[in-house]
């Protein structure tokens, strides 16, 4: 069993549910029910019903089914995520039957910020919300930065240096930490700068480079080649 979370004073993190089979769902959100520091504030089972609930509940993470009938779980992403309030809420985690899926690489493409398995263990899919809420990492890493160094090959060094003009240098600094997959503490610790600093810094990049997630500043960083080993 998942283990429960000590309820604090913080107002608990709000989760939509959008997959197209009943019974998925309702388990997912009994779960987050269960849990002190979340709440479910709906379930949808298209793209269409998930914008417009989420238009209405305001939530700060979505569940989002990829294949769903109608409109799928990318384009509902992708119109969630235009409208996304100042601090990029909703976060959008996708949820998928296979971990090689190019359906999954066009979601995170799209600005997801994680991705889960349907048959993930509980513990894991509560780790992952607290973890995408948070905006500090990205959970799983290895497996992500995997699916996302298969996303495609280099481009030239004119455009990779045009990739960065936009940035000042710390912030390059910090852009290319990210893309390593670090968190804010380890980001922290490697550029001698607190964890409030490194905040202020990501969002400065992501806004610069109109990305929506860590994720797509990893997917844009091996995009343009800049990843460092």
């Amino acid at each position: 069993m998942p283990e429960r979370v000590v309820k604090s004073e913080q107002a608990p993190t709000r989760v939509l549910v959008v997959d197209d089979q009943p019974l998925f769902a309702s388990g997912i959100a009994m779960l987050i029910d269960a849990q002190d520091d979340m709440e479910c504030v709906g379930t949808a089972d298209d793209g269409t019903e998930a914008v417009a609930l989420a238009a209405a509940a305001h939530p700060d993470i979505v569940l989002m089914d990829l294949r769903m009938p109608g409109s799928n779980g990318i384009d509902a992403t992708r119109s969630l995520l235009a409208t996304a309030d100042a601090d990029g809420r909703p976060r959008v985690i996708v949820l998928t039957t296979l971990r090689r899926d190019d359906v999954v690489v066009q979601a995170l493409d799209a600005g997801a910020s994680a991705f889960l398995t349907k048959d993930a263990r509980p513990a894991q899919v509560l780790s992952s919300i607290r973890t995408v809420h948070a905006g500090d990492a990205i959970p799983d890493l290895a497996e992500t930065l995997e699916l996302v160094a298969q996303m495609g090959g280099p481009t030239s060094s004119s455009r990779r240096q045009a990739a960065l003009d936009a940035l000042s240098p710390r912030e390059r600094e910090i852009f290319l930490l990210v893309a390593r997959g670090l968190s804010n503490a380890e980001i922290a610790t490697a550029a001698y700068v607190s964890e409030a600093t490194v905040k202020t810094h990501v969002a400065a990049i992501l806004r610069k480079l109109d990305l929506r997630s860590r994720v797509q500043a990893v997917v844009f960083a091996h995009r343009h080649d800049l990843v460092i080993a």
